[in-house]
C-alpha cells in the first residue's frame, strides 16, 4: 500500500515510509494528511568528512532524533494534500555537527514538493490567471509568481553570433505595465512564425540599441522587414537592417482604404440628414456593410425583402439592386464607391502597376477628404509594391498578439513586464527546461 501511495504522489525515494493517511482540518479546511518518515542510512559527515564507522569499528555518525516538516503536494480529488514528514537527524561525534536527511522530492528549505512546481510550470504555459493556478495547485499566488520567475534563466539569450531570420516580422502591442511604455515591441520569424523576442518599448533608440547587440552578419541576414505603416520601423532599415526590403502588411493597406471610405460614408450620411433626407441617410447607415462587400461576391440573383425596403411597400430586391438604390441617393457616394472598389480590386489582384497608376490619377469627382487619405499610400509605394510581389505578411504575428491579448484579459493585466515576457515565451513553447 505504501508503494501505491508513493506512486500516486510521484515519489521514487526508497527510504520514505508512509505511516498513515487521514483526513484532517488544516487552517479550517478539509485536508488529506499523510504522515511519513524519512530515515536513510547515515553517510559521511558533510563538515569534517568523517566516515560512518572509524577504523576501530565504532560508529561516528549516529542518529539524533527527527525534524518535522510540512510539505505541500498537489490536490487529490480536489482535496488539498499535505505530508507531515519526520526527517532523520544525525550528529557527528568527531566535530559535533548536525545534519538532516534530504528528501529527493523537495528542495532544501522548501515546503512545496517538486511535482507541484512542475504542475505550476505546465499551467503557466496555458492562458489562465495566477489565481486559477494557485487554486488548482493549492498554493499561494506568490508561490506561482516565484516559480514563474525561476524560469527566467531559461529565456533565449540575445547572442551576437545568433542569426536573425531572413524574414523578420515586427509589430507592437499594448502592455499596460505601469513602469514601461504603453506600447511594447514584438518580432518573429516571418516564415516559421517562431517568436524572436519581446521588448518593453518600441522607441527607435531602444530598438536600435537592442539590435546592435547582434553581429553585422546577423543583421545583414535579414532580407525582408514586414511591418505596418509605422515610421519607427522604417528607420531600422537605415540603421540596422541595411540589406532588408520593407514589406507593408497587406491587411493594414486594406484597412487604411476601408477606414477612409467608412469615414467618408459617415460624413455623407450627416450631409443627407442636414439636407432633410433622413430616410435616405438611414438606409445608407443601415446597409453600410453592403457598400464594403467585394463586388465579386455581390448576389445578383436572389430576390428577398430587406430591412430598409420591406414588402409590400417595396418590391423584392437583390443585393446589387439595393446597392444601386443606395448609390442613387448621392452622386459623390456613387463616384467614391466606384473609386474605392477599383483600388481594392487592383490590390486584391496584386496588380501594383495599375494600383499606383490609378492612385496617382484619382477622379476629381470623388470626395476630397477620401482622396487625400488614400493618396497617403503613395508615400509607402516601395513597401506596398513589395507586399504585392512577395508572399510575406504579419498574419502569424497578429495571431501571437491575439494570444497576448487573451492572456492579459484572463490575467486582469500585468503589473510586471518581466513576468508578462516570461509567460509569452512559455505560451509560445520557447522555454525548454532541462
Amino acid at each position: 500500500m505504501t508503494n501505491h501511495i508513493k506512486k500516486m504522489l510521484g515519489i521514487t525515494d526508497e527510504n520514505l515510509e508512509i505511516l498513515s493517511v487521514e483526513e484532517s482540518l488544516l487552517k479550517d479546511k478539509k485536508t488529506l494528511l499523510i504522515n511519513a518518515r524519512l530515515s536513510p542510512e547515515p553517510k559521511a559527515c558533510r563538515n569534517c568528512g568523517s566516515t560512518v564507522w572509524d577504523g576501530e569499528g565504532k560508529q561516528i555518525i549516529v542518529k539524533n532524533g527527527t525534524k518535522a516538516s510540512t510539505i505541500r503536494f498537489a490536490p487529490y480529488n480536489h482535496v488539498p494534500t499535505v505530508m507531515k514528514l519526520k526527517k532523520q537527524k544525525y550528529v557527528c561525534k568527531n566535530c559535533q555537527s548536525y545534519s538532516t536527511a534530504d528528501a529527493s522530492f523537495v528542495k532544501e528549505n522548501c515546503f512545496i514538493a517538486e511535482p507541484v512546481k512542475l504542475e505550476i510550470i505546465d499551467l503557466l504555459s496555458k492562458t489562465i490567471s495566477y489565481t486559477l493556478i494557485s487554486n488548482l495547485c493549492s498554493v499561494s499566488i506568490n508561490t506561482v509568481i516565484r516559480t514563474l520567475r525561476s524560469l527566467e534563466v531559461y529565456l533565449p539569450k540575445t547572442k551576437g553570433d545568433a542569426l536573425l531570420p531572413e524574414v523578420l516580422m515586427v509589430d507592437e502591442f499594448r502592455s499596460h505595465a505601469p513602469h514601461e511604455d504603453k506600447m511594447s515591441f514584438i518580432c518573429a520569424d516571418g516564415e516559421s512564425g517562431q517568436l524572436v523576442d519581446v521588448l518593453p518599448n518600441k522607441r527607435h533608440d531602444k530598438l536600435e540599441k537592442y539590435f546592435k547587440n547582434y553581429s553585422q552578419k546577423s543583421l545583414d541576414n535579414v532580407k525582408f522587414l514586414v511591418t505596418d505603416m509605422n515610421a519607427t520601423y522604417f528607420k531600422l532599415t537605415k540603421t540596422c537592417f541595411k540589406q532588408a526590403k520593407v514589406i507593408i502588411d497587406r491587411f493594414h493597406v486594406v484597412k487604411h482604404i476601408n477606414s477612409a471610405f467608412n469615414e467618408f460614408r459617415i460624413r455623407e450620411v450627416k450631409k443627407l440628414n442636414q439636407a432633410s433626407h433622413q430616410k435616405e441617410a438611414k438606409k445608407i447607415k443601415t446597409n453600410w456593410k453592403l457598400l464594403l462587400k467585394n463586388r465579386k461576391n455581390i448576389d445578383w440573383y436572389v430576390f428577398k425583402s430587406w430591412r430598409s425596403y420591406r414588402a409590400p411597400y417595396s418590391p423584392l430586391m437583390t443585393e446589387s439592386m439595393v446597392i444601386d438604390q443606395l448609390l442613387s441617393y448621392s452622386d459623390t457616394l456613387s463616384e467614391t464607391y466606384n473609386c474605392f472598389h477599383n483600388l481594392l480590386d487592383y490590390f486584391r489582384n496584386k496588380n501594383q502597376v495599375d494600383f499606383f497608376n490609378y492612385l496617382k490619377n484619382l477622379p476629381k469627382t470623388i470626395d476630397s477628404e477620401f482622396k487625400r487619405k488614400v493618396e497617403n499610400l503613395l508615400a509607402y509605394e516601395e513597401g506596398i509594391t513589395n507586399a504585392l510581389i512577395y508572399p510575406y505578411s504579419n498574419g502569424k504575428l497578429e495571431a501571437k498578439n491575439t494570444h497576448i491579448k487573451t492572456l492579459k484579459r484572463v490575467s486582469y493585466g500585468f503589473k510586471s513586464f518581466r513576468n508578462m515576457r516570461i509567460r509569452i515565451f512559455m505560451i509560445n513553447g520557447l522555454i525548454q527546461i532541462k
